[in-house]
């Protein structure tokens, strides 16, 4: 209980000076450089537990738009931001769900972790298993904590690409961080 909130809150306060100090490294790189830095820091950061994806793609809108913006232009710039945003979000899912849940599903350690069998979870799974892709389900798969949503689909043994497809609407929430960012500097 205890341990990990301040675990939480370590976590953040360092995930923000770290992105902060990223954001001045990588602002006067090649945008090649600076998309190939972002990429593996982003990935990094989506499989960490704690790290939420909203300050992964606010220091993408810092950061991308305006070093893109000499490349594509505006426009070009904020789709190009949005498209890496979304690709590192379906990657993130995808090793999350595949290699944390799916391979790992046996280990107490991971379904522990997860919380499988507080009630939020417990709740979670009941709306997963369900066929097809209701507004219950995109809900918890866009607005669910993302490791643990994104792992207990792997420990459920769920399908791939329709949670994928479920994921999507995550658009909706990348658009406006990237533009909050883009607005920062």
């Amino acid at each position: 209980g205890l341990a990990f909130m301040v675990m939480n809150v370590i976590v953040a306060r360092f995930t923000l000076v770290f992105l902060s100090w990223l954001i001045e490294e990588t602002s006067a790189m090649p945008l090649a450089l600076v998309t190939a830095i972002l990429v593996g820091v982003g990935m990094i950061m989506f499989l960490l537990p704690p790290v939420p994806g909203v300050p992964i793609y606010l220091t993408l809108g810092i950061v991308i738009i305006p070093v893109g913006r000499e490349t594509f232009g505006i426009i070009g710039s904020i789709l190009y931001a949005l498209g890496l945003s979304l690709c590192l979000k379906l990657l993130a899912c995808t090793l999350q769900q595949k290699a944390v849940g799916g391979l790992l599903k046996t280990k107490v350690e991971v379904r522990q972790f997860c919380g499988v069998n507080s009630s939020l979870m417990r709740s979670m799974k009941l709306v997963l298993k369900q066929p097809g892709l209701g507004i219950d389900k995109v809900s918890i798969l866009i607005g669910g904590p993302d490791w643990p949503t994104s792992v207990i689909c792997g420990i459920m043994d769920l399908d791939l690409i329709p949670i994928l497809i479920g994921t999507l609407p995550i658009i909706f929430l990348i658009i406006p961080t990237l533009l909050t960012g883009s607005f920062t500097y």
